[in-house]
This record gives C-alpha cells, structure tokens and sequence, in this order.
C-alpha cells in the first residue's frame, strides 16, 4: 500500500517550494511554511485513522516518552514542564513536583494554544472524564497537565490567553455529562464558587509564554494544571497542616517571582476571597476580569 502521508508531503512541497523562489517577503514565506505544516499534521492524523473524538486519553510519564521521541512538539512541551520542575531553584507548588516524581500526573497535549478550538474543548472534556475515573487510584499530589504546541511567535497577550481560558472552561461546561455539584454556586462572583467538571471540584493553574514578570504562570508553551479539591483534603487534613503548607508555598513565591504575591491567594471560602481569581493571574498584582457571570449549562444534559 502506498504512503498517503510521504505523498502528500511530497507533492505540496514540491508545489510551494517551486513558487517561493520569486518571493521575498518572509511574513508570506511564514504564511506557507505554518500552512504546509498544519497539513502535513492533518494528512498524519489521517493516515493514521485518529480522530478528534479518539483524543483526549491521558498518558502516564513512560507513555508519554514511549510514544514521542525526542524532536517532537509534545516531547518538547513535557521536557520544557520537567525541566521547570526539577530545576535547581525549588518551584513554589510542590506538590506539582511531588506529584511528577511519584508518576502520578496524567497527561494531555494539544496541537495549538487557541483555547476556544473546539477539538481542543473535546480533547479536555474527555481527558478530565477519563482522569477522573482513575484519580482515586493515585497519590493525593495528582493531578491532569494539559500541555500545548509552542507557537513560533508568542503574539497573545496574557490578556488574551486570560480570555481564551475563560472560553476554554465555558466550553467544558457545555459538554459535561454530570450535574453541577448542588453544593457549589453558579455565580463565579462568590466565596464559595470553582470550577466544576463531572461532578468533581478542580482548582487549576494557567501558564503562558506571555507572561515576563510573574515566572510560577510563565511555560513556553500554554499549560494547565487540573487539581481534584478532594486532594487538598487529604494533604491538609488539619488546619496546622494547611496554615504550613501556605505559609512554605508563600515563603518559595517570594523567592521565585520578582513581583510580590498576589493578593489574590487566600484560602477557599475566606471572606472576600475568589477562587475564580486564583486560577489565572495576571503579570501585575491586578485581578484578571472574568468575562461571564456563571458558566453555560450542560448541552448534554438538556439533551
């Protein structure tokens, strides 16, 4: 049988490469090189018969080494994760680290950093849904990483990125199968609100290659972090526990960012606290704007 894929390759190279030689202008030769690579990604997906709505399978760390070797953008994206992790200067969530070194992160990858792509709303759906089958199963430092495709340009300002997660979790809610749990608000402007997917609390972390100043939300690739809030009661299960664990986490900020800690870090439920405002900080000490007063309703369910 034939390589579709070498063919494809072979025959749109061929086409463009004989008609660039004219052109001098290297916005429209990068115009063509982005095109000829998201193609070359489409004829791989479908030669290799994957579909968007076979994605979205969380990978343990020896399956994500096993299936991408070195050199390839998902590679690329979990060394640069590790790397941030095990780096000399002790990253202020250790339990993010803690939970690498006892494998028991899952894994998932997206191909852009554009976090309204409804592929990439499905690909989370399903991971979260899958992950949380198993969440159980593992440490009480779990948690899913969602990694993205580093763009070649880094054009989005954290603004934008802030947007497109807004959008990203709007789209989550659309697609899930469960209820929202009857003991968590709809109103995002509360105390007591997060995020809730499949009838499981998260808290979740954003990184951005936008962010300069604030280094804990910076990653050269868009990554989010999704934390099951059950694990939070198990890691500090006193309030001795919980008060020390904040005040070492605080302690590694002030040492980490070269900008104070937010104001904005205070614990679940505290008066005047939003969690809402915890996931997605800004590179100045300024809260990030929400865009919706409450999350859609499930589209599955109404169905």
């Amino acid at each position: 049988m034939f390589d579709i894929y070498a063919l494809a390759v072979s025959l749109i190279r061929g086409i463009i490469f004989a008609n660039v030689t004219s052109i001098k202008s290297r916005s429209v030769l990068k115009t063509l090189r982005d095109t000829l690579s998201s193609f070359i990604d489409f004829i791989r997906t479908a030669s290799s018969g994957e579909r968007d709505d076979q994605r979205g399978n969380p990978l343990t760390r020896a399956q994500v080494t096993t299936a991408f070797p070195h050199g390839t953008w998902q590679r690329n994206a979990y060394e640069d994760y590790r790397s941030v992790l095990l780096d000399e200067l002790i990253f202020p969530c250790v339990y993010a680290t803690k939970g690498f070194k006892s494998d028991d992160q899952l894994y998932l990858f997206i191909d852009s950093d554009d976090l309204s792509d409804p592929r990439h709303i499905r690909t989370l759906a399903k991971g979260l849904s899958t992950y949380l089958r198993q969440a159980r199963q593992l440490d009480p430092n779990t948690s899913l990483v969602l990694l993205a495709k580093q763009n070649d340009d880094n054009s989005r300002t954290v603004e934008e990125y802030n947007t497109l997660f807004w959008e990203l979790l709007n789209g989550l809610a659309k697609l899930d199968e469960k209820p929202w749990p009857s003991n968590i608000p709809r109103d995002i402007d509360t105390d007591r609100w997060c995020f809730c997917f499949g009838g499981e609390q998260f808290f979740t972390v954003v990184q951005t290659p936008a962010h300069q100043i604030r280094r804990t939300r910076y990653a050269p690739g868009l990554t989010m972090v999704f934390q099951p809030k059950w694990i939070f009661d198990i890691l500090f299960s006193t309030g001795v526990k919980r008060a020390g664990a904040l005040a070492k986490v605080r302690t590694l900020l002030a040492k980490y960012d070269p900008i104070p800690v937010s104001p904005e870090l205070k614990n679940y439920g505290e008066e005047g606290s939003r969690e809402s405002k915890q996931y997605f900080l800004l590179d100045d000490n300024v809260p990030a704007p929400c865009p919706c007063d409450k999350l859609s309703d499930s589209e599955i369910i109404a169905a």
